[in-house]
């Protein structure tokens, strides 16, 4: 008896599931769809990373060691325009900047010496951890292939790192987790909150009232937004006082910049509520889609070791944007262009996501 009782159960179980579409979509397609984009987007190997030279023009060994470096598979060439190499780093256009000897590279061989210095964007602790490794095999096989007499001593690598001298890794974490809290924060209030009302039958009552669709959304989205932004300063007062992490930037660009992180954010967590009528299934939606926007977005894993096709995925996610200035922000001082650059990227994303958003809510009220 109990058997068939318990059998009993199981199949209640098993055709509810059958029965509720996005839930068995979820459980049973997501997680192919997850391992199909994270395996290729979930690697610790630093690769195109951008690289800078500054060097003379007559310098024949450094510029074959800037070709080999870009023919490795390793670097990329960073976009220096007329600027020097240290500019490009302190920028954020370039991640490293070989800079020669005085005199160049090859004369200071031909002397019998060798120092080359290097500069380090420590913005993103991965990378800086690999790029000496990459750097001197690269200078090493270039100097014996052109048959340069080696230095009495090996050659030195002058390395200098921007931002995080020591390669703290809370200070790489903490700034990314302000941008990762933040954004969940948002999506799991909001979402709860409008599909709470469509379970419970009280979005009834709200469309019902003489108020617009919009009072109902900004009504949903302003008191979350304050929650919001309480949260990010509650992880950067334990960040600065716990872990002594600098702030080097714009405490208004700052302010500013989590304003308009808001605007895509909200707009993405009103979207997926619209597709959810039980808080069970707007936690599932929150899970994946907070999942696939996190491991897309650089906080963690360079979107730059990342497939061509999910690199173009991780230019259009806002919270890949609004991971990378505050980090600039926090520690390297963004300077107005990039930070205009970034809210703009922003800004535009969350105006389409909002059409589709109030569109959507509409019919489904």
């Amino acid at each position: 008896m109990k058997k068939k009782r318990l059998l009993g159960f199981f199949k209640k179980e098993i055709i509810a599931l059958l029965r509720d579409p996005v839930l068995l979509v979820a459980v049973m397609v997501m997680p192919a769809v997850q391992l199909i984009i994270y395996s290729g987007a979930i690697t610790l190997e630093a690769k195109n990373l951008r690289l800078a030279v500054d060097m003379t023009p007559n310098d024949v060994v450094m510029d074959k060691v800037y070709n080999h470096a870009i023919g490795s598979g390793w670097f990329v060439r960073a976009d220096t325009s007329t600027r020097d190499a240290v500019s490009v780093v302190q920028s954020g256009d370039a991640d490293v900047a070989i800079v020669a000897p005085a005199g160049g590279l090859t004369k200071s061989l031909i002397r019998g010496e060798g120092q080359i210095q290097i500069l380090i964007d420590s913005m993103n602790i991965l990378k800086a951890q690999s790029i000496e490794g990459y750097l001197a095999g690269v200078v090493l096989s270039t100097v014996r292939e052109m048959n340069y007499p080696m230095p009495a001593s090996p050659i030195k690598f002058d390395m200098r790192i921007l931002f995080n001298p020591e390669l703290n890794t809370p200070w790489f974490m903490v700034p990314s987790l302000i941008a990762v809290l933040v954004f969940l924060a948002l999506l799991i209030l909001i979402t709860i909150s409008i599909t709470k009302e469509k379970e419970s039958g009280t979005i009834e009552t709200l469309v019902s009232a003489p108020i617009s669709k919009y009072d109902i959304i900004l009504g949903k989205v302003l008191p979350y937004i304050l929650v919001s932004f309480l949260i990010m300063l509650s992880i950067l007062f334990i960040g600065r006082t716990v872990f002594g992490i600098p702030f080097v930037g714009s405490h208004l660009m700052f302010i500013l910049g989590f304003l308009v992180f808001c605007v895509p954010a909200s707009g993405i967590a009103v979207l997926l509520s619209n597709y959810t009528n039980t808080q069970q299934q707007a936690l599932l939606g929150v899970v994946i889609v907070a999942f696939m926007s996190l491991m897309l977005s650089g906080a963690i894993i360079p979107t730059e070791n990342m497939p061509v096709l999910l690199q173009y995925v991780s230019s259009v996610n806002p919270l890949s944007h609004y991971a990378y200035m505050v980090r600039n922000i926090i520690l390297k001082g963004s300077d107005i262009e990039y930070f205009a650059r970034q809210c703009t990227y922003m800004l535009a994303v969350g105006a389409i996501i909002w059409v589709f958003a109030i569109k959507k809510f509409k019919t489904t009220l």
